[in-house]
């Protein structure tokens, strides 16, 4: 009788827990390649990369007019925490440019659906529909990370943007080498 108790408890565990499990795990597995997928768009392959080495122009402060049949766009990372450390910005696999703390740039983007990568220790990926005489302005979140700062993109309303661009100072770069 106690094998019969034993075999009914195991099936009723088998049939509902192990395939819920089995879910969880390929939910888990397609997030992932999902997350892959996304970075890739955003990044672009490793071999791709560009290094840079970095400086601040604190005599200029650009801001640009805004094209009519393109998106402007400004990189900010307005805080000065981890200031030395530089955080990288591709759009669709190109890389952009570099900021450190307080800085930021700017560039005319095409209309459309474009993939951001911000890289720092980590890589952190934004998607954004961008249209033809419109600015947006992306920040670049850093944090304490291991052995460089971690960051975090993210889109900033117009009026939090232009108050951060207002006291940033104009990053400038020389690229030292492509990987």
């Amino acid at each position: 009788m106690a094998s019969i108790r034993w075999f009914l408890a195991s099936l009723v565990f088998f049939s509902f827990v192990a395939p819920r499990s089995l879910a969880a795990d390929n939910k888990k597995d397609s997030e992932e390649q999902s997350s892959k997928e996304l970075e890739l768009k955003a990044c672009g392959p490793k071999e791709n990369e560009v290094d840079y080495s970095a400086a601040t122009d604190k005599k200029q402060h650009p801001t640009p007019e805004q094209p009519s049949d393109k998106a402007l766009i400004y990189v900010l990372r307005p805080s000065m925490i981890g200031m030395a450390i530089q955080s990288k910005l591709a759009v669709d696999g190109d890389w952009k440019g570099v900021n450190r703390g307080n800085n930021y740039f700017y560039f005319n983007l095409e209309p459309g659906e474009h993939y951001f990568c911000s890289e720092a220790e980590n890589r952190s990926v934004l998607k954004v529909n961008v249209e033809a005489g419109k600015t947006y302005y992306l920040q670049q979140h850093i944090a304490m990370g291991v052995a460089k700062a971690r960051n975090k993109i993210e889109l900033m309303t117009d009026e939090e943007g232009r108050k951060k661009a207002a006291t940033a100072n104009l990053s400038t770069w020389k690229v030292k080498a492509s990987r």
